[in-house]
């Protein structure tokens, strides 16, 4: 019997549920009087009376949330319903909420919270979700006629930080959202695994490997749909290890390879593959195979890493050599190990190989790494063979301006949000058009907006941009967070669903006063999803301390406002195109308003007609009213012509997919697709940033000092005679032979590899601001000065300085020390 790490498994017992639903009954009852407490001064109090720990007390506390919720109350903000909850703490709570006296012990007088909370006010929670979906009827979508914000509030568990992103293999995938396509790879192999599962032998091992929020625990849940869990776990915590039974074979599930790291067993996942594949060392086979899907987070695999490297190759067992195949190391070629991997067929994102012990097959094993392809791209198309080989597409990414001709079917996040669009759309039905025109609503714009292919485009443009340039990708958890905003703004995180009605309605311009009516429909913009990607809202700019925010993270970067370069042409990545924007503002008020002259000058079957919606002219509208107003202080009048321009900007640069740094972006882009070969547009700047000449505006070399503390190329005039050396032009060129969307620049002299720096935004950035041989600088030098040191001291280093040309500068002279050096010589 493979043995299940159940960790914390020993059930509760009457006194320490007891204490668990007090301590959760008095934060209940504080939150409805107003009163501060400690949530961690609670907890505490807990484990001293129970022994728990502190992480399985929250766990219970949200099993209460769920147990409060299902029955019409309110539950403690911040502790999210989670279901699985125990038979006997569900009697508990609800026993002590529904007393009506203090005669036993054991039963606590209900806060008033619950005890005076009237039917209406229970409905927004009996409606509430749990970690996997609705806890009774489904929030999201709802029934057809209701209003916009109603169909939107069930994204409050999407949002980030919200309850319904996670999975268990033990729990049923029933959200009531449509689910995203998987990631390159993981639905093929899911379908792999379940057949050979079907077909018994031989076993199949599938890894899953990638970071949280990738969608791997829900791919697993998705795996054992129809499977016998071998022993139910009544703790309702997260576990290690499933077992789960087929009609001819068993499989084990590493649902959560990061726990138990800290346990006296420093590898645990070599030792759960060891523990199957110990089973297939004996001449007879045993009757049941015992296959194996295990999702792995790669810091595992440092971890695991670091305690093979301590055993020589002859007591390598099957776990050493599996986790050093997923981690990257070289397993094959002359080892006396016993276990052996041969047959390796794939491409980064996804590979497989044979096990072999002692020369006999053993198992297939298939590895997917789920966040090497980006959600923002096609999916590469796989075939995983009737021996288990694979063969894949290569991985690509879309050229900026062929992005709007993308295939939505193919790329995560396009078919999602496509999905996400339709199920809101028919859950209105037509309640949409018949709002009333007056009503100002950022929430039917954006729905409004986003029906345009080129609008959506444009959005995910924005997100893929931001992934670029920061050097990461979205899991599904910021995807679901970026698509949260791009429909209801910032609301998950400024008020509780049930307010999202309420905060449309009061905000709502009244027509009274000119400076009263822009200022609400400021308010209201915080719901736009221009304005809400960046964290912007009645700001011009997002807030100190928005970055705390993973999705706000990656968007304030790319803000198009930090970067709008004048120009027409909002179509060519290499061009300007923010110069409509601020002739807009120029008009005189006779002669329209800053949008409707926008507008003008824009094609009519272009993304800025199809992004415009009622509620923007509302806000343009109430701008040149509010200009218009005679007692208007100047202070006032900018900060809000600022203001404006931030958001037409938005509206403008996000409809056309721009981002701050376009052009960098889109180099970055080309260099990746040309690899090996530098675009001849970056090769003359790379250089300059990277050994820039004396004098720009002479023919000449770059020179090196010798003896300085820093590697700064000497420039102009030196104060102090200096001792250099003279480096010629480098060979520049690239390799992304490596994992993912990394591109090596690869920097030489006379066809020999000197260096190696990793060919990012910063780097690409730095060099495109280098103009003419003169060097340029930018806000990302702390980013790149580290790694220029770095090469250009690899030129002095002394294995190098053979033949080098060596001189002396003082002032504007240089002086030649050695004879000049020649390939002749």
């Amino acid at each position: 019997m493979y043995v299940v790490n159940v960790g914390e498994a020993k059930p509760w017992n009457d006194d320490e549920t007891s204490a668990l639903v007090v301590a959760y009954l008095e934060m209940l009852d504080n939150e409805a009087r107003g009163m501060a407490y400690s949530k961690i001064a609670l907890n505490r109090r807990v484990q001293s009376l129970t022994g728990r720990s502190k992480g399985s007390i929250e766990f219970k506390f949200c099993n209460i949330s769920h147990v409060l919720a299902e029955a019409g109350f309110r539950f403690v903000d911040g502790y999210k319903p989670r279901s699985h909850v125990q038979d006997a703490l569900r009697a508990a709570v609800l026993h002590a909420v529904t007393a009506k006296d203090n005669s036993s012990p054991r039963r606590t007088e209900p806060p008033s919270a619950l005890a005076k909370m009237p039917a209406a006010a229970r409905a927004p929670h009996q409606a509430a979700r749990n970690e996997r979906g609705p806890l009774s009827a489904p929030i999201a979508p709802p029934t057809k006629n209701e209003n916009v914000w109603e169909s939107l509030v069930g994204l409050w568990d999407r949002s980030t930080g919200g309850t319904d992103v996670a999975a268990r293999p033990d729990h049923p995938v029933d959200s009531a959202w449509p689910s995203a396509l998987r990631p390159a790879g993981v639905q093929e192999a899911c379908e792999w695994l379940k057949q050979g599962v079907s077909a018994g032998y031989p076993p199949r091992f599938l890894f899953l490997v990638g970071g949280p929020g990738a969608g791997k625990s829900h791919s697993t849940a998705q795996v054992v749909t129809g499977m016998r869990l071998e022993s139910e776990l009544e703790d309702g915590l997260a576990h290690r290890t499933y077992d789960y039974q087929g009609t001819l074979a068993d499989l084990v599930v590493v649902n959560d390879a990061t726990i138990n790291l800290e346990a006296a067993n420093r590898a645990p996942l070599i030792s759960d593959i060891d523990g199957i594949t110990s089973l297939y060392m004996d001449d007879t086979a045993p009757s049941r195979p015992r296959h194996l899907m295990a999702c792995v987070n790669r810091g595992v695999l440092v971890e695991e890493m670091s305690e093979s490297r301590l055993r020589k190759s002859e007591d390598w067992t099957a776990g050493d050599v599996l986790v050093r195949w997923l981690y990257g190391s070289q397993v094959t070629g002359p080892n006396e190990s016993s276990w052996q991997l041969s047959g390796g067929t794939g491409q980064n994102f996804v590979r497989s190989a044979r096990l072999n012990y002692m020369g006999e097959h053993v198992a297939n094993v298939l590895a997917v790494f789920v966040d090497e392809c980006s959600l923002f791209e096609e999916r590469p198309a796989i075939t995983i063979g009737a021996d288990s080989s694979v063969s894949a597409e290569d991985y690509r990414i879309m050229p900026l301006a062929q992005r709007p001709a993308m295939e939505a079917t193919r790329a995560p996040a396009v078919d999602l949000l496509v999905n996400v669009l339709k199920a809101v759309e028919e859950s209105l039905g037509d309640t949409v058009e018949h709002l009333p025109g007056t009503f100002a609503d950022p929430l039917r714009a954006n729905l409004q907006s986003l029906r345009s292919p080129l609008v959506r485009s444009g959005l995910l443009t924005i997100a893929r941009s931001a992934e670029l340039v920061s050097a990461t990708r979205m899991t599904y958890r910021e995807l679901w967070g970026y698509l949260t905003r791009a429909l209801v703004g910032d609301a998950p995180s400024r008020m509780p669903r049930e307010r999202l009605g309420e905060f449309v309605m009061s905000n709502q311009p009244l027509g009274l006063d000119a400076e009263d009516d822009f200022e609400r429909l400021r308010i209201l913009s915080g719901l736009r999803f221009n304005q809400g990607i960046f964290g912007a809202g009645e700001r011009s700019a997002a807030p100190e301390g928005a970055r705390r925010d993973p999705v706000l993270k990656l968007l304030i970067p790319v803000d198009p406002v930090s970067d709008a370069v004048p120009g027409s042409d909002p179509d060519s990545p290499d061009g300007g195109w923010a110069t409509r924007i601020s002739d807009a503002f120029g008009v005189h008020a006779s002669d329209g308003t800053p949008l409707q002259s926008l507008l003008d000058s824009a094609a009519e079957d272009g993304p800025l007609h199809a992004v415009v919606t009622d509620f923007d002219r509302r806000l343009d509208d109430a701008f040149c009213q509010l200009l218009q107003s005679p007692h208007l202080k100047d202070d006032k009048r900018f900060e809000a012509t600022g203001w404006y321009g931030a958001y037409l900007t938005r509206l403008y640069a996000v409809s056309h997919g721009i981002c701050a740094f376009r052009r960098e972006v889109d180099m970055l882009i080309r260099t990746w697709v040309q690899s090996p070969h530098l675009p001849d547009d970056l090769r003359s700047p790379l250089r300059t940033l990277i050994r820039p000449k004396r004098n720009p505006s002479e023919s000449g070399s770059s020179l090196l000092p010798l003896f300085d503390s820093r590697t700064e190329p000497i420039t102009g005039r030196t104060v102090v005679p200096k001792l250099a050396v003279r480096v010629r032009e480098p060979e520049l060129s690239t390799d992304r032979q490596g994992q993912g969307e990394q591109v090596l620049l690869l920097i030489g002299t006379d066809g020999t590899t000197m260096s190696k720096v990793s060919l990012d935004f910063p780097l690409i950035r730095e060099a495109m601001a280098c103009v003419d041989d003169h060097i340029g600088v930018t806000d990302l030098i702390d980013v790149t000065a580290p790694r220029l040191e770095r090469v250009r001291a690899s030129r002095l280093l002394s294995s190098h300085l053979h033949g080098a040309e060596f001189c002396l500068t003082d002032g504007d002279r240089e002086v030649q020390i050695t004879q000049r050096y020649t390939k002749e010589s």
